[in-house]
């Protein structure tokens, strides 16, 4: 799964920001729910999250929890990319250089 944007959007006459996120190659939408709830909470509760989209690219739109666009591309990050994704040199350390 890839991050196509990240935008933020001042919703008018309050102190609300509404956040947008559309990923890209999302193989599963159940997957990337469970991956969003992970880092976000659960929707009703810890936050408003919902998610719009079909095949392979979704939007999750949100204002709850607020957070700035460094914080939301990060926790985004960790929600779509496994952990040993995450780590630069992962594919050295268990593969060598194929």
């Amino acid at each position: 799964m890839n991050i196509d944007s990240i935008e933020q959007e001042a919703i008018a006459d309050t102190d609300t920001i509404m956040t947008t996120v559309v990923i890209s190659a999302v193989a599963s939408q159940c997957v990337l729910a469970r991956q969003m709830i992970d880092v976000l909470g659960r929707p009703g509760i810890d936050n408003d999250m919902e998610f719009i989209g079909s095949g392979d690219r979704w939007a999750i739109s949100w204002t709850e929890p607020k957070l700035t666009l460094n914080e939301t591309k990060t926790l985004v990050n960790k929600a779509i990319k496994p952990k040993w994704e995450l780590s630069s040199n992962w594919k050295e350390k268990n593969y060598g250089n194929l």
